[in-house]
């Protein structure tokens, strides 16, 4: 085979690949996929009372108290198999003997079903290890809300960040103490992307949470603006519309490279393109609404 041959065997290739893969295709048309439905808000089914049995609301609200008693160390991770055992544990003796005394007479429940209710509300998170309060108290408190709440419209913010005392008006400290209780009731979770920790609600999916924290830069967006203007574009031109100098922007593109955000090929003109993976950004705008490259998306 000559080289001839060979060079637009591997064009062909390269086409080929392109147009099979998640990224925009070389006409830049924008992929578009039917199937993909505009998300939810979503919500933890386990966050409101609602989702309680009437033995579990009850239980709970005798919990409220036993919880608040100095004396007992609030101990519920350990699994405690069997009535028998729960000597050992003086906090969850006490719930249950008096979940016993003002509820097994009075409605009815037995020694068993009351017994399963705690081992319930504590696989469930309504009562948690070295907490005084039940997740109700917490989604009860005003300053915890606020914190949640913030979380849901900044997914992937770190503690270091100055939105926090803004908005929050409090500092570092204290909202990661805040953090650890939201945590601990699995209403939070946090994920170590590069040095920092970045918070999340807990029932966001993890698939994209470094996209977001890379998102959160706000030159990346502006990087892919770029691309999609013109494929074409040389790293040192976008350091120029974006004033950077364009070792910053190389540094940039290596990293939206690996998380397969962006491929450079060459086309059969020898022409060096950046491609942006279109639907990797899709997926992305269906879990979080910033930012928003749906102008994009449609063709810039």
């Amino acid at each position: 085979m000559s080289l001839e041959k060979k060079r637009k065997t591997k064009e062909n290739k390269v086409e080929k690949e392109l147009e099979g893969s998640s990224f925009r295709r070389l006409d830049f048309t924008p992929l578009q996929d039917p199937k993909i439905k505009k998300r939810k808000q979503v919500k933890d089914k386990d966050t409101t009372i609602e989702d309680l049995t009437e033995i579990e609301k009850d239980v709970l609200s005798i919990a409220q108290n036993i919880l608040k008693l100095k004396r007992y160390d609030a101990d519920f991770d350990i699994d405690v198999s069997s009535e028998a055992e729960l000597q050992k544990f003086p906090i969850i003796e006490k719930l249950y003997a008096k979940s016993i005394a003002k509820l097994a007479y009075k409605k009815g429940y037995s020694k068993e079903e009351i017994f399963l209710t705690i081992r319930s509300l504590e696989e469930k998170n309504w009562i948690v290890t070295k907490e005084r309060r039940t997740k109700l108290e917490i989604l009860n408190n005003e300053k915890l809300v606020k914190i949640l709440k913030f979380i849901e419209e900044n997914p992937g913010i770190h503690a270091r960040n100055e939105k926090i005392k803004e908005e929050l008006e409090i500092t570092r400290t204290p909202f990661l103490k805040h953090i650890m209780t939201l945590e601990r009731f699995k209403l939070v979770r946090s994920k170590k992307v590069g040095k920092s920790l970045h918070f999340f609600l807990a029932d966001v999916p993890e698939d994209y949470d470094k996209y977001k924290v890379i998102f959160s830069n706000p030159m990346i967006p502006k990087i892919i603006e770029e691309i999609f203007k013109d494929e074409l574009i040389a790293i040192s031109k976008i350091g120029e519309i974006l004033d950077v100098y364009s070792g910053t922007i190389q540094y940039h593109m290596k990293k939206l490279k690996e998380l397969d955000l962006v491929k450079s090929v060459k086309t059969q003109k020898a022409e060096k393109i950046h491609v942006i993976n279109v639907e990797l950004l899709t997926r992305f705008n269906e879990f979080f609404d910033e930012p928003d490259f749906s102008k994009l998306l449609k063709g810039l």
